[in-house]
């Protein structure tokens, strides 16, 4: 009997006690100038922050103490030039890499603040396993700051793509790196069907690109929301929009680890896995949660929030050029211009507990993920589970405010005042590491 009980005990959801979450009340500091989309921070040794603005095509370097600050590169396209910083991540030795999206390439920023080579994911090789199953290779409800990840919508960008003889381009922004400097991306979320026609995809792999040897490989696979991907016009003028699911359509997120694995947060069961690689998993344990349901508040909630999020979001014009190859030019904001959203449709039952681009990892291996809660609430409330996939802690940041990145025991968080400008905030974090109030 007592073996039965215990057999029966490994398949129930994890209770998790009512904690009270850490409340981080009172910043050590905060940068005076405000940002208007803060894409990226990148922490250094001895404290300086590097910082991207997408909207305004900026990336600085920041002594939060003495409020000084001073400007990395240059907006261009040659050398130490960025078309659009899009994202920031760390590399082995203080040295940084930003995501240009606009030159689909990567920028090297030494820890002087000085720019570097640029450089592009181009893999000699791969080594990806096959998608399970067939597939093809909360924050608050609605609310958020403008432009924030995974609020109201796909954090991803909103893509436009005009076809013709140079084909199809997709974007594959990094979503972190580990301790040796290896980059983590998903995989498209699109296949492309009989006649040429793009298909939302059920599944993406995580993929992992080894800057040492050159290659890729697949680490682990997410399942997507159904109908990601819309399409429009013909094959010489197509138009696609990659992120046009209903948000809270439940589909996994994930967050890479120092240590090479990659943590996949499963939805809507809430669970965590950890893989080392596509095929040696540890399957965490489901944790209950209360479950909030979609009611009228929810639903205006979102779509609101989906305005603003087309208002920031990134779109792409890709048109023949020279030859017949493919010419991009990239904008932010703007509101979308010709772009008008139908109402959304597919609503599920209850909420999600998280939503898509809301987990990040620390250094150390925690892994934060940003809870959804009901209409109204504007505090953000993050669970956090230690490199083992355990469940340690909550951790509660100010109201109106999001999860910008970590350092070395520290958490930066961005500000957002009555104007929608942004102002970054640096915490100090607990030294006995404990992430309960």
């Amino acid at each position: 009997m007592r073996r039965r009980l215990l057999a029966l005990g490994m398949i129930l959801p994890t209770i998790v006690l009512a904690q009270k979450p850490l409340v981080l009340t009172k910043p050590e500091v905060e940068y005076s100038e405000p940002f208007t989309q803060i894409s990226g921070v990148r922490e250094l040794r001895d404290g300086r922050v590097i910082v991207a603005d997408v909207r305004d095509k900026t990336l600085q370097l920041l002594d939060l103490k003495s409020g000084s600050s001073s400007k990395i590169g240059r907006e261009g396209q040659g050398p130490g030039e960025y078309g659009l910083p899009f994202r920031l991540v760390a590399l082995p030795g203080d040295s940084s890499a930003l995501y240009d999206v606009a030159n689909s390439r990567y920028l090297m920023i030494h820890p002087d603040g000085k720019t570097g080579k640029d450089f592009r994911l181009e893999a000699a090789g791969s080594a990806a396993a096959p998608a399970p199953g067939g597939g093809a290779a909360g924050g608050r409800v609605g609310g958020g700051p403008p432009g924030e990840a995974g609020r109201g919508g796909r954090g991803g960008p909103m893509v436009t793509l005009g076809g013709g003889r140079g084909g199809m381009m997709t974007i594959t922004p990094p979503r972190a790196t580990d301790a040796r400097g290896n980059v983590y991306y998903e995989g498209p979320p699109i296949s492309m069907g009989p006649n040429g026609e793009p298909v939302s995809a059920d599944s993406a792999a995580v993929l992992r690109f080894d800057r040492s040897s050159n290659r890729v490989d697949t680490v682990a696979w997410v399942r997507l929301a159904k109908a990601n991907v819309e399409a429009s016009g013909g094959q010489n003028n197509m138009r696609i929009m990659i992120g046009g699911a209903n948000p809270l359509v439940p589909r996994d997120d994930w967050a890479a680890l120092p240590d090479g694995r990659v943590a996949v947060l499963r939805s809507p069961e809430y669970r965590l896995d950890l893989y080392s690689n596509a095929r040696n998993r540890v399957q965490g344990s489901p944790i209950a949660y209360d479950r909030i349901r979609v009611d009228d508040a929810v639903k205006k909630d979102v779509e609101e929030a989906r305005k603003r999020a087309q208002a920031n979001g990134i779109r792409m014009m890709v048109t023949d050029g020279r030859g017949g190859q493919p010419q991009r030019s990239v904008s932010v904001g703007g509101g979308g211009g010709d772009v008008q959203l139908p109402p959304l449709t597919g609503w599920p039952e209850f909420v999600p507990p998280f939503l898509s681009n809301t987990v990040q990892s620390r250094g150390n291996g925690e892994v934060w993920v940003l809870r959804t809660s009901k209409p109204g609430d504007s505090v953000p409330v993050y669970d956090v589970f230690d490199a083992s996939g355990k469940i340690i802690g909550k951790v509660a940041l100010p109201a109106k405010s999001r999860l910008a990145g970590f350092g070395a025991n520290t958490v930066y968080v961005i500000r957002l005042d009555e104007d929608d400008l942004q102002y970054l905030q640096r915490y100090r974090l607990p030294a006995d590491g404990k992430l309960i109030g």
